[in-house]
C-alpha cells in the first residue's frame, strides 16, 4: 500500500520516521505542549525513545501511525498527529507547537483527520481522548463537530471520550435538510404569491368638492384629522418646500407606534386626485403609495376615497395574508375618514 501525504489546507502531513528524531524532540521539549501528554518537556534521550516506541506500533505500510504537520512549501514545522485504531474506530490526535496556538490550527487538523478518516479509512466512527482538564482541546474538538459521551477514569487521569460519527451526526443532518427544505417551499410561495397590496376606504362629506378638494391638497391639516398624529400628542413635524404643490414634503418623528418617516405630494390632479408616497424610515423601512381621489355627488356634497397601495419584496411577501392589510390600517382609514367628514361639516 502506498502512503501518501495526508494535506489538510495549506497543511502536509507526513508519516514519521526515526530520521525525525530532531523535529520530533523540537516539539517534545517544551513543558506546555507536552502538560497534558507526561505532563513536562521531554530530554532528547526521552523524546528519542518516545519517538521508537510511536514508530513501532505501526509499520509503513498503513496509514495508522505518527506524523508531522508541516507547512506545505516552506517545511515550518507545525506539530504532530496520530491515527489509531480500536476495534472499527479511528482515534485522532493532535499536538501543535505553541507558536502556533491560537490561530485556529487545531481545529482545522481535527477536521481533516476526520475527514480522512471517514473517507479513506471508512471508519465506523471517528473518536478522541482528551484530559477534562484541557480546556482548549475540549473546544477544539466541539467546534469539529464531535460530541462528548464519556468520562474514562484512568490511573493517572480523568478524560472525555469525544466521538464523530455518521450515525450520531445523523439527527444535525436531518435538521439541516428540513430546513433547507422550509426554505425552498418558502422561496417558491413567494414566487406564486401576490406581492402587491392595497386598501381603500371612502366617505361622503356634505361639502362642495372645490372646498373638499382645497383643504386635502394641504398636508399639513392632516395633522388635523389623521389618526396617527392623535396617537402621539408630542410628536414632532417639520415641513420642506411649498404646501400643496408637487414636491412638498411632510415629515414626523414620534413614539414607538407613531414612528418616523416623511410623505411627498408626487402628483396634483386639480380637483379631483392627489398622489402621495409615504416613506417610513422607523421601526422599520419602507415605502408605499397613497392617494386620496374627490368625487361630486353634487352641488353640496363629495365623495372622499382614501388608498393605500405597495409592494413586498420576495421572501416577505409569503407574510402578506397573515398580516392581513385591509385589517391592519382599514379601521385607521375609516376613522381618519370619519375625522376628516366631522372637521369639514362641523
Amino acid at each position: 500500500m502506498q502512503i501518501k501525504p495526508i494535506i489538510i489546507g495549506r497543511f502536509v502531513l507526513t508519516k514519521m520516521t526515526a530520521s525525525d528524531g530532531d523535529k520530533y524532540y523540537e516539539l517534545s521539549n517544551n513543558s506546555e505542549v507536552m502538560k497534558f501528554v507526561t505532563g513536562y518537556a521531554l530530554t532528547r534521550k526521552e523524546s528519542d525513545k518516545m519517538l521508537k516506541v510511536m514508530l513501532s506500533e505501526y509499520g509503513a505500510d498503513t496509514y495508522l501511525g505518527r506524523y508531522l504537520i508541516e507547512v506545505a512549501g516552506t517545511g515550518e514545522l507545525i506539530g504532530a498527529a496520530k491515527l489509531d485504531q480500536i476495534g472499527g474506530d479511528i482515534e485522532i490526535g493532535y499536538r501543535i507547537r505553541q507558536e502556533q496556538w491560537h490561530k485556529g490550527i487545531a481545529t482545522q487538523i481535527a477536521l481533516g483527520l476526520i475527514r480522512f478518516a471517514n473517507d479513506v479509512l471508512k471508519a465506523r466512527a471517528v473518536i478522541a481522548f482528551v484530559n477534562t482538564e484541557n480546556l482548549a482541546s475540549v473546544r477544539v474538538l466541539e467546534k469539529a463537530g464531535m460530541k462528548n459521551v464519556q468520562t474514562i477514569e484512568d490511573i493517572d487521569e480523568i478524560k472525555y471520550k469525544f466521538i464523530y460519527s455518521p450515525k450520531h451526526n445523523f439527527p444535525m443532518k436531518k435538521a439541516l435538510y428540513i430546513i433547507l427544505g422550509l426554505i425552498a417551499i418558502i422561496l417558491i410561495a413567494a414566487v406564486i404569491m401576490p406581492k402587491e397590496y392595497a386598501v381603500e376606504k371612502d366617505v361622503v362629506i356634505n361639502k362642495p368638492n372645490a372646498e373638499v378638494f382645497t383643504y386635502l391638497k394641504s398636508l399639513k391639516n392632516q395633522n388635523e384629522w389623521s389618526v396617527w398624529a392623535r396617537r402621539d400628542p408630542n410628536i414632532i413635524n417639520t415641513f420642506e418646500g411649498t404646501d400643496g404643490t408637487v414636491g412638498f414634503v411632510s415629515k414626523w418623528t414620534g413614539n414607538d407606534e407613531v414612528g418616523t418617516g416623511e410623505q411627498e405630494i408626487t402628483k396634483i390632479e386639480e380637483g379631483s386626485r392627489i398622489d402621495t408616497q409615504l416613506r417610513f424610515l422607523e421601526p422599520m423601512e419602507s415605502t408605499s403609495d397613497a392617494y386620496m381621489i374627490t368625487e361630486p355627488i353634487d352641488p353640496t356634497s363629495t365623495k372622499v376615497r382614501w388608498g393605500f397601495t405597495g409592494k413586498m419584496p420576495i421572501p416577505m411577501n409569503v407574510m402578506l395574508p397573515f398580516i392581513g392589510m385591509e385589517s391592519m390600517i382599514g379601521k385607521d382609514f375609516e376613522d381618519g375618514l370619519a375625522n376628516l367628514k366631522q372637521n369639514l361639516e362641523e
